[in-house]
């Protein structure tokens, strides 16, 4: 099952938080995104479940750093592609 999120790529929290996604720990079944808020959401690679769901917070998916669903990035171009 293939990851739900790609480094580099900005997602909005249910707060309305922009937050990039720095990199991914790697154990696997546990797989967590480390994002520029200083928090850590699931990113499973074997289930999508949890998806964007920062750890410790309720299965319910009603704590206000959680990712937006539908996962969508709302990345913005950079100087690069100007």
């Amino acid at each position: 099952m293939p990851f739900a999120f790609r480094i580099g790529d900005t997602h909005l929290t249910q707060a309305g938080e922009e937050v990039a996604i720095l990199g991914r720990t790697d154990i696997r079944g546990y797989e967590c995104l480390e994002c520029s808020d200083g928090k850590y959401r699931y990113d499973r690679s074997d289930s999508s479940s949890d998806a964007g769901r920062c750890t410790g917070s309720n299965h319910d998916y009603s704590y206000p750093h959680n990712f937006v669903r539908p996962f969508a990035p709302i990345n913005k171009p950079t100087e690069d592609f100007l």
